[in-house]
């Protein structure tokens, strides 16, 4: 039908339409910066901007509580990030996959003196400088117990069931928050990996709605850097756990706690260039997918060229260090979170719990 022949109320209906229309287009989805290893605060100065939150990595060992607060959890505070506690269920010395059938003994109790006690020295620390939790000097953490689940090459996958890990993670999160530690200090992440591999889905080991605020999901582009990998889109590595895990839950919020590409597209050569769109087509998809928090894991395994600063390529160098400027990129629009260094907290209660 022909514009002219419409009624004067049709048309004002269109224009309604029209102006929803590119309101909805131009919608803005808020995130908070993360990322894991800023390299002294190196990568927050190249980008212009601080990193809301941090991500890092410790095992059940009561030996490695030790050096966890001063040598991890502090230096993190100080630059002004929340840390993201990547809790690795298994014991000490043992590996990451050397305690199979541990969450069958986490679930039994057998694991209850030392989650207590990571419990009392999590909430002294979150107490801030005063020692006293529950006033204007507190700080925040984010808990993210036995990670990649849905993987087999972790000892909290291997050897147990997947009622065994619900079993040992309600059980773990029971005695942790008996301890006092709300959600405006501790917020924990339920973090698969975005490919299934092994026995189980993802979903098999879902702990529930009253059992985690956040959806995690960690995703690589591991291109043609192993004899199993071929180069994938950003929807390719983290379209199908997406839609999956909001069936699961479609009101929590969603970070991105590990992701990141290789340069490595076909062969072995670098290849700049596509690493580069690649990162400019993830930071397209962070807005599209409502992600919350996405953390980028510049470390470097051998030969697969990971880091987007400091690693061994990249299009640009700042201060030495080789970077990507596509992700340098992204960062510079205004919906990134930044801590507020003026918050005794860094964030309000509202950004904390992925709710903006």
């Amino acid at each position: 039908m022909k514009l002219s022949k419409l009624f004067f109320s049709d048309i004002s209906l269109l224009f309604v339409f029209i102006v929803f229309v590119r309101i909805s287009d131009g919608a803005v989805n808020y995130k908070l910066t993360s990322f894991i290893n800023d390299m002294h605060g190196n990568v927050s100065l190249w980008l212009g901007k601080r990193q809301a939150s941090a991500v890092t990595y410790v095992d059940w060992c009561n030996n490695s509580i030790g050096w966890f607060y001063p040598l991890d959890m502090d230096p993190i505070w100080k630059q002004s990030s929340i840390p993201i506690i990547t809790w690795k269920i298994a014991q000490c010395n043992h590996g990451d996959s050397g305690d199979p059938g541990i969450m069958k003994l986490v679930a039994a109790g057998s694991f209850d003196s030392y989650i207590n006690y990571f419990a009392d020295r999590l909430k002294q620390w979150l107490a801030g400088p005063d020692g006293i939790y529950g006033n204007d000097d507190d700080r925040r953490a984010y808990l993210r117990p036995g990670h990649e689940m849905n993987g087999n090459w972790y000892s909290w996958s291997s050897g147990s069931t997947p009622s065994d890990y619900i079993a040992g993670w309600h059980h773990t999160y029971e005695l942790v928050t008996s301890r006092g530690l709300d959600p405006t200090r501790l917020q924990w992440i339920w973090s698969v990996n975005a490919p299934d591999v092994g026995q189980y889905k993802a979903e098999d080991y879902w702990v529930g709605d009253s059992y985690t605020h956040w959806l995690g999901i960690d995703g690589y582009n591991w291109g043609s850097s192993q004899s199993w990998s071929h180069w994938e889109t950003p929807s390719d590595v983290f379209d199908d756990m997406i839609s999956r895990l909001r069936k699961l839950s479609p009101s929590k919020p969603l970070s991105f706690n590990e992701y990141g590409t290789v340069s490595v597209r076909v062969g072995n050569t670098s290849d700049v260039q596509s690493k580069n769109e690649w990162l400019r087509q993830m930071c397209d998809y962070f807005n599209i997918h409502n992600v919350k928090m996405p953390s980028y894991f510049n470390v470097d395994e051998p030969h697969q060229d990971i880091m987007i600063f400091g690693g061994t390529y990249g299009d640009t160098v700042w201060n030495n260090f080789n970077t990507y400027s596509a992700y340098k990129n992204c960062l510079q629009s205004n919906d990134w979170i930044e801590p507020n260094i003026t918050n005794p907290r860094l964030i309000t209660d509202d950004q904390f719990a992925g709710r903006f």
